[in-house]
């Protein structure tokens, strides 16, 4: 059922940008804007996050689906604006295997010998696109054709999940700079920054689109908060020892960026002084090196923090499956999302 309705969803999202783009501005440089995010939300991903707005709403018995997959574009519009923003703020050249959108606006300025800064022009349309890309979602909401009432509150929720994000992306970016980082403060961003985005808004918004009621609300709260967390956990590790599945470590571009995962955090608690200052000065070193890059990655194994992030992720995700039982929700969805916590759990 996943992999046909990421399929539905592409189609809605070609149809969507077909029809806003014969009613945007009637100028080159927008639509080549407007032309630019469409590309870019269409190069790939796995459109969880729309999946799981669907997920939501057929959970509470939601059935017009034609309805609901309009309505999920909204997700990867909210996703585009946060990709697009954090590429800007990480410098990262590249996303989904093509350019970021502002090293796009970059080369188009040079190849075109516009006048002024190249950088300063890409950076200023990813901002516009960014901000673009949000309002697209609240559209996308809103041409749906749910009732008002509901559109109402699925909007609500989501300004809520911008902002609560907003606040994990600030958690996130004071990791980094802050000398001290705890497990608790690791936990806080994961909640705000991945578990509210990608899980319990997204499935939330989806439910309030059929009008659940407050307990089928808590249940899928109770659901997608710990399993959100532990998706992130599960990130972490494959961000500094890579995708098994994919042939290990790709890159060390979490090192580079300085990331205060779990493993880091916990590692650094357990570690020698001596140990614990490689961990330190390699984190967050622009030009790390990757022989210094496999020395960090055989400190944080031999401290036994990643058994102990899977171990949480493990607990965690468990929590998120049983808070399904007795909740009153559509038996087969409830077992779907199971399925989809144990295929993130075990991504590593």
């Amino acid at each position: 059922m996943l992999a046909s309705e990421r399929a539905m969803v592409e189609g809605h999202i070609r149809e969507f940008f077909d029809r806003e783009s014969l009613l945007s501005l009637d100028d080159p440089m927008a639509r080549e804007l407007l032309d630019a995010i469409r590309e870019y939300t269409l190069r790939g991903g796995k459109r969880i996050r729309a999946v799981m707005l669907i997920l939501g709403y057929m959970a509470v018995g939601g059935r017009n689906m034609e309805k609901v997959r309009k309505a999920s574009l909204s997700m990867e519009l909210v996703q585009d604006m946060l990709l697009i923003h954090d590429d800007l703020m990480d410098r990262s050249p590249e996303r989904r295997g093509g350019r970021s959108l502002h090293e796009h606006f970059r080369a188009v300025h040079r190849e075109r010998g516009y006048r002024g800064d190249p950088e300063r022009f890409g950076d200023n349309m990813a901002l516009i696109g960014g901000d673009l890309a949000e309002a697209l979602a609240e559209k996308a909401l809103l041409v749906s054709g749910f009732p008002p009432r509901n559109l109402v509150k699925a909007l609500s929720l989501q300004a809520d999940m911008v902002r609560d994000t907003g606040y994990g992306q600030v958690l996130d970016l004071c990791s980094v700079e802050l000398p001290e980082w705890t497990e608790d403060q690791v936990l806080k961003v994961h909640h705000y920054k991945t578990a509210r985005y990608t899980f319990e808004g997204p499935l939330l918004i989806g439910a309030v689109l059929h009008g659940a009621p407050e307990r089928a609300l808590k249940a899928l709260s109770d659901y997608a908060v710990p399993v959100g967390i532990a998706f992130q956990l599960t990130d972490d590790i494959m961000g500094l020892f890579g995708d098994p599945k994919k042939g290990g470590v790709k890159d060390i571009s979490d090192l580079r960026e300085g990331k205060r995962t779990l493993l880091i955090v916990d590692a650094l608690k357990r570690v020698s002084e001596a140990d614990a200052s490689t961990l330190l000065n390699g984190l967050g070193d622009p030009k790390l090196k990757l022989e210094d890059a496999a020395r960090i990655r055989d400190i944080v194994a031999a401290s036994g923090a990643v058994e102990r992030s899977r171990a949480l992720a493990s607990e965690l995700t468990e929590r998120g499956r049983s808070s399904l039982n007795g909740a009153g929700l559509d038996p087969a969805i409830c077992e779907a999302l199971r399925e989809l916590a144990d295929e993130m759990l075990g991504r590593a």
